[in-house]
């Protein structure tokens, strides 16, 4: 019995050694990330960016990257257009968030929620800006953590230099407008290694 006890606690110890340790790396088949454009005043597309890849250390820095050429409305000459035009990924290829992940999501319990606000830095054309992240990050039973976007992050063309491209979409379109604002929401899947 005793030595049952002591078994019990030393892999406890463990598993909370491991935990404390890990290294955590994004599962790109099981997050998404997508923004929602308006055109013409009313008509609302969703678009995504089909590949991320991430990881937070246990000191708690994360990193995501966007490829920028992921892009994907749904609509091939669209996708073209946004990649050559407005994010110019010949030259700026990827959108890169960073943040640092509080203590209270690295120590969280298997089984557990919570919701956290945080700043993050997010840099699109060679452009830096603090934005504030709302996430509901939830630790999964197979030592996963997935963190969603509990409301949309407000992301302004003028803020990363994308007005003029955003433009030059416009015209090409033929539309009356496209909006400069677009709300982003992300679901992202990360597993200890």
């Amino acid at each position: 019995m005793k030595f049952l006890l002591l078994r019990t606690i030393f892999i406890g110890f463990c598993l909370i050694c491991y935990s404390a340790n890990a290294h955590w790396i994004l599962v790109e088949g099981e997050s998404s990330l997508s923004f929602v454009s308006t055109k013409n005043q009313q008509i609302s597309e969703i678009n995504q960016f089909k590949t991320l890849k991430g990881e937070f250390s246990s000191e708690g820095k994360l990193q995501v990257e966007i490829d920028l050429a992921s892009i994907d409305s749904g609509i091939e000459i669209r996708d073209t257009r946004m990649r050559e035009k407005l994010f110019l990924v010949d030259k700026f290829p990827a959108a890169n968030l960073t943040a640092q992940l509080p203590d209270s999501v690295l120590t969280l319990a298997k089984g557990s929620s919570i919701s956290v606000t945080l700043p993050a830095e997010l840099s699109i054309m060679g452009i830096s800006k603090t934005i504030s992240v709302t996430v509901q990050v939830t630790r999964k039973a197979d030592n996963g953590i997935v963190a969603t976007s509990t409301q949309p992050i407000l992301i302004s063309a003028a803020d990363f230099g994308l007005t003029s491209g955003v433009d030059i979409l416009q015209k090409l379109a033929g539309l009356s407008g496209i909006g400069l604002t677009v709300p982003v929401n992300f679901n992202l899947v990360f597993l200890a290694h």
